[in-house]
């Protein structure tokens, strides 16, 4: 294995493990070098010393996980900082702004603002699922990625493609849980057996935009990190305010996953 092999196959172990980084001796073990050997071929391959390499790395990945959704806080933990403050210095150093700057601009240049819209009420029929463990709705959206469909009853075989729906739903009285519902956008009067059917009252809207080509755990993670960016921060900067009387929900369409949250 030649030595741009050998850096290609740190850049891979780095990328792997940025919340626990290995240190420069480590990298060495790991690729067969000596440790003199190896610091001078990675400065020869990438331009930096390890730790300088590293440092970026674990910045550029906060900034991804910032932009998408994760907070701040928790960002600079997964990269390794012990205080905000000594994030928000490199922060500030790598990307000329501060984190919260680099978020409202990212969502700007990547359109993920949200399109205000009002939606007429509408119905869904579909399964209604009682989730096991406590429930805080604005963090787990995309539930549908915890169910095994195969026990319930298939959709209807004549069904026309609407759309999907996912909701948290019916609040227990007594201990004032949710019930998860996902289910097929309809206008159809009859109820299939082992459905049950939900009436989405006409709102106002605040629309956001995922990609959902591929229905799998990155796309769960994609739209959890939305919801509780929605509920941690696009609501604290936003002049709209959440209007509780009615309901969130996401619609799934072709290769497009939106999220749905009342406004007013």
């Amino acid at each position: 294995m030649n030595y741009i092999e050998v850096m290609e196959k740190c850049e891979k172990y780095i990328g792997e493990h940025l919340e626990y980084p290995p240190t420069a001796m480590e990298l060495a073990e790991y690729s067969g070098y000596s440790l003199y050997h190896f610091c001078h071929l990675f400065r020869a391959h990438f331009g930096v010393p390890v730790a300088e390499y590293i440092s970026h790395k674990k910045l550029e990945k906060a900034a991804e996980n910032i932009a998408s959704g994760m907070s701040i806080t928790e960002s600079a933990i997964r990269a390794g900082y012990d205080t905000p403050s000594g994030f928000a210095k490199a922060f500030r150093k790598e990307y000329g702004t501060n984190a919260s700057e680099y978020r409202k601009n990212f969502m700007k240049e990547k359109k993920i603002n949200p399109v205000f819209t009002e939606k007429e009420s509408f119905s869904a029929v579909g399964y209604c699922i009682i989730p096991r463990e406590e429930i805080r709705s604005e963090e787990y959206g995309a539930y549908w990625k915890k169910i095994d469909f195969t026990k319930y009853p298939a959709y209807p075989e004549d069904l026309e493609d609407c759309g999907e729906v996912a909701a948290w739903i019916h609040p227990d009285e007594k201990n004032g849980g949710l019930s998860y519902f996902f289910g097929f956008k309809t206008n159809c009067e009859k109820i299939p057996e082992g459905f049950t059917v939900i009436n989405v009252p006409k709102a106002e809207y605040a629309v956001f935009e995922a990609d959902c080509s591929v229905f799998d755990e990155k796309l769960s993670e994609k739209l959890n990190k939305l919801w509780k960016y929605i509920f941690d921060e696009w609501f604290a900067l936003s002049e709209k305010k959440f209007d509780e009387e009615k309901m969130c929900f996401e619609f799934y369409k072709g290769e497009k996953a939106y999220i749905c949250v009342p406004v007013k």
